[in-house]
């Protein structure tokens, strides 16, 4: 499996809200039958249920403005789906440092189930509540505090707990603006799997701007997204609030 390629699909899906493409990707990734293929699919069981876990997020996504049953129920498959990418990695004794490519791994799926809470609980209107979902991104951050996915998740969870609360908006804020910054330093580097987040950190800093009314900074914040992701549908929604 290309997964470079996989994830590359399940992104242009999202970001054209492609919702069949998405279920195309979720069925090209079944485990196949016979012997040989379990022998192959137990090998990369992590990264299949990683990948498994981004595509129903996205469609969960791509389905909350329209279908929401379908929609809530992509993301309890998310959810379970990065409970068994972390499953699959070496249990690691108390005391005892995680491969360095496992320890990324466990952040990578950390800050995607963390992720498709956080859409879950948007589409509901139910307010944060930490629990299970705030410690697991705290431990992402601790394992990869470099990461720009762990970092955009973290950011987003800080909205969410942030309410009303103003004082707490603004550092969220001051948090995301950061994590574009670590995105452009990625984006700089060699390619990596995963890589998502980059348009969607700028769009989401543009939303959280158009919340602010500083209309100049969202539409360079959304012109950034669009660079990046043209087809992004959801910083064209976005867009057009500024320039109707």
């Amino acid at each position: 499996m290309d997964w470079a390629d996989l994830e590359g699909r399940i992104q242009f899906a999202y970001y054209t809200n492609d919702s069949r493409a998405l279920n195309g990707v979720l069925a090209s990734l079944k485990p196949k039958a016979g012997a040989e293929a379990e022998e192959a699919g137990a090998a990369d069981a992590g990264t299949r249920s990683y990948f498994r876990a981004l595509a129903h997020y996205r469609l969960a996504q791509v389905l909350s403005a329209t279908k929401k049953g379908d929609a809530r129920k992509a993301i309890g498959d998310c959810n379970d789906e990065v409970d068994a990418a972390v499953k699959a990695l070496p249990v690691v004794r108390y005391g005892l440092d995680e491969e360095p490519a496992n320890r990324l791994k466990r952040a990578e799926a950390y800050a995607l189930g963390t992720a498709c809470t956080l859409a879950g609980r948007e589409m509901s209107s139910i307010p944060f509540g930490g629990g299970r979902i705030g410690s697991r991104i705290d431990e992402a951050a601790k394992l990869e505090p470099r990461n720009p996915r762990v970092r955009l998740v973290e950011a987003l969870a800080q909205f969410e707990r942030a309410g009303k609360n103003d004082d707490e908006k603004v550092v969220a804020l001051k948090n995301l603006r950061a994590v574009t910054q670590m995105f452009e330093q990625a984006r700089a580097q060699a390619t990596t799997t995963p890589e998502w987040g980059a348009a969607e950190a700028y769009a989401f800093l543009g939303r959280a701007l158009i919340d602010q009314r500083d209309a100049v900074g969202a539409r360079e914040a959304l012109e950034r997204s669009l660079l990046i992701a043209p087809e992004y549908a959801f910083a064209r929604k976005l867009m057009s609030q500024i320039t109707r």
